[in-house]
């Protein structure tokens, strides 16, 4: 595709987003001109968000860094002045042979994250460098490596529902995720589900565009998400809707837990300020009794409920 001047080339988006659309990339005298969605594509289906849509505005945009620029004023004052490659280099050899000498290669700590997740951008030979260089290791989210470590415990591994089946739900959990702004096809395949009958649920701290469109909205105030958690696990058990031979083939502690979450009745949950109105012991209710839930939680949600 490179190499090739003209013609409509499938690609990948490489944006930091769960959905990973498939792409048809319009080339003409050797420049994209239009990035459009693959329709046939299984799951994006074509349809791809507006920032990608146009991308090409970002990638030649007059203003878009395409050289080393050294900052000549004070921190903040916004003043660069463009240098060689070769000063560029040399300026960062300098200084971090003088840092290495002077407090040990620890005290040089690389900063990055998946803005741009393509092969060329993330978990690159930098990795390699800076190990040989000594240098600190960093875990690059604080967020990201809570909620994992958390979803890890408590599920087994990191893995999570196979998108296809959410069609088949009875049951919409969103749970701190603004998922209709930021996970499209997803949403796609909640309506699948509604139309059959699901009703989707949506759990947060305000009325984002994902609270709107779900049937129902339970409003928590801000940090209360794992006393929310308990609530729920607490009416599970006390109604026996759990998989008790699940629980006991798979699973270890649950006994302990059993007796953690009796506690969390919905009037310490009113007490901690977890739940704002009354008909929250109405969903707890109704969502114990579905049999085929979906659960979409966002990092931060991850992070507060299995992290901690």
């Amino acid at each position: 595709m490179i190499d090739q001047e003209n013609g409509v080339f499938a690609a990948v988006c490489p944006l930091d987003c769960p959905d990973t659309c498939g792409l048809l990339l319009h080339k003409e005298n050797g420049k994209i001109v239009k990035v459009a969605g693959n329709p046939d594509h299984p799951i994006t289906k074509g349809a791809i968000c507006n920032k990608v849509r146009n991308m090409t505005e970002r990638v030649y945009h007059p203003e878009r860094l395409q050289y080393p620029m050294k900052r000549v004023g004070a921190k903040g004052e916004g003043k660069f002045e463009r240098i060689s490659w070769d000063e560029a280099i040399h300026e960062i050899t300098t200084r971090f042979t003088a840092l290495s000498e002077t407090y040990g290669p620890e005290s040089i700590l690389p900063y990055s994250f998946y803005g741009n997740m393509g092969i060329l951008g993330v978990d690159g030979m930098d990795r390699r460098f800076f190990n040989a260089l000594g240098a600190s290791v960093l875990e690059q989210t604080i967020c990201n490596a809570a909620g994992n470590t958390g979803w890890k415990y408590t599920m087994g591994a990191n893995r999570g529902t196979v998108p296809e089946d959410t069609e088949h739900a009875d049951l919409i959990l969103v749970w701190g995720g603004n998922i209709v702004s930021t996970n499209m096809h997803q949403v796609v395949l909640a309506e699948k589900a509604r139309k059959k009958g699901a009703k989707i649920v949506v759990i947060d701290v305000h009325r984002n565009r994902t609270a709107q469109w779900g049937d129902w909205f339970i409003p928590l105030y801000p940090g209360t998400d794992s006393a929310l958690a308990l609530g729920l696990m607490h009416v599970l058990f006390e109604r026996g809707l759990t998989d008790e031979a699940f629980m006991q083939k798979y699973t270890i502690g649950h006994e302990a837990l059993r007796d953690h979450v009796r506690s969390y009745t919905l009037n310490v949950l009113h007490a901690l300020r977890a739940c704002r109105r009354k008909p929250f012991w109405s969903w707890l209710n109704y969502t114990a009794t579905h049999r085929q839930p979906i659960f979409t939680s966002a990092m931060a949600s991850s992070t507060m409920i299995m992290g901690e």
